[in-house]
């Protein structure tokens, strides 16, 4: 990627860094030419989020990417610029497309051991030249939250259908759960940390708090993949996924089960060093390998239960292990609630869809 730093006009009390990496929310369209443009144009944003002129803007414009492309050498980049940008400013905020964002936020939280103040990804569901863009109040939240204490990696998108509120998630137990709709984005297993509504943040749980200085480990193991079970599985397709992996998470049916046709296959591969997670299918809920003898005989074999932790998350945590860590901690650590990814309660969410 290749990036363009440059200072906005907006020139309030507080200091702000944007990141923008692409996506709906990073582009408007230019009907005249039909050329796309940067949202992070200042007279724009100055015109259009009614709380910008309260902040000095730092921006970075990487060249657009639309958020499928990027892969996990972005998200190093990503992690690079802004740290850069959060030790200029004091927070920052990152402009990135809805598909991965939470993806590359995750990863975030993982690299960054402490930060000095908040990273706030946001992204939008309709671009900002369309009325019914969702952009704005989530850019205008966003700035809002940006001013609380905390050392958190979070997301920040409308809570609900309206324009009247919008909801910072923590980036390890957020999800997009609609392809369209603009408060897409949720929390699962409990609520949003905080909500903005009528020009008011309120914090449903005390954040992270910031560190004094900031602290990035930024290796990140490639060799992870994620398979998902289903009836039609064979044995030698999941040998083949697993063939030459240091870590595999298994999105497996209910608390945490794949068929005992896979016994053997899951088996040689922990023997050989890799390192088999297992997550469920389902949406809410946790995996609890000790109910049926299925989930206890994939235990006796070596699979490493999940708990609550989302699917995606536990492919990023173990990206971030193995790259950082002795590869004989991986357990233990895995099994730490390092950022909140653990939910500590079984519940079923914020308001569903």
């Amino acid at each position: 990627m290749t990036t363009e730093t440059r200072k906005g006009k907006p020139d309030g009390g507080k200091k702000v860094g944007f990141l923008a990496t692409g996506g709906t929310i990073a582009s408007r369209v230019d009907y005249v030419t039909g050329a796309v443009k940067p949202v992070l144009d200042p007279e724009f944003l100055e015109d259009s989020v009614s709380n910008i002129r309260e902040f000095s803007l730092d921006m970075d414009l990487m060249d657009p990417v639309l958020s499928e492309n990027l892969t996990p050498s972005d998200w190093v980049e990503i992690a690079h610029r802004s740290l850069k940008l959060l030790e200029r400013n004091g927070r920052t905020i990152v402009l990135h497309g809805t598909d991965t964002m939470s993806y590359t936020a995750s990863a975030l939280s993982f690299m960054f051991q402490e930060q000095t103040g908040p990273i706030l990804f946001v992204g939008s569901q309709r671009s900002s030249d369309r009325p019914s863009s969702d952009a704005f109040l989530n850019l205008e939240a966003a700035l809002e939250f940006s001013r609380a204490p905390m050392g958190e990696v979070g997301v920040v998108m409308h809570r609900n259908i309206s324009d009247h509120e919008a909801a910072l998630h923590r980036a390890v137990r957020v999800r997009k759960m609609h392809t369209s709709r603009r408060d897409a984005f949720r929390t699962l297993g409990g609520r949003p940390m905080a909500v903005y509504s009528s020009g008011t943040a309120r914090f449903n749980e005390t954040p992270r708090p910031a560190s004094e200085g900031n602290v990035l480990m930024d290796k990140l193991e490639r060799k992870v993949s994620m398979v998902y079970f289903h009836p039609s599985l064979e044995p030698d397709d999941l040998g083949q996924i697993l063939n030459g992996r240091r870590a595999a998470v298994i999105m497996g049916t209910g608390l945490g089960h794949v068929g005992s046709r896979f016994y053997g296959i899951i088996k040689d591969a922990v023997n050989s060093g890799v390192k088999v997670i297992m997550t469920s299918q389902c949406i809410n809920g946790m995996v609890d390998m000790n109910v049926y003898s299925t989930g206890r005989e994939l235990q006796s074999i070596g699979v490493i239960p999940a708990g609550s932790m989302l699917p995606e998350v536990a492919m990023v945590k173990s990206m971030h292990l193995l790259g950082n860590y002795p590869e004989e901690d991986f357990t233990g650590l895995f099994l730490q609630n390092m950022r909140g990814e653990f939910n500590l309660r079984d519940g079923l969410g914020d308001e569903p869809i």
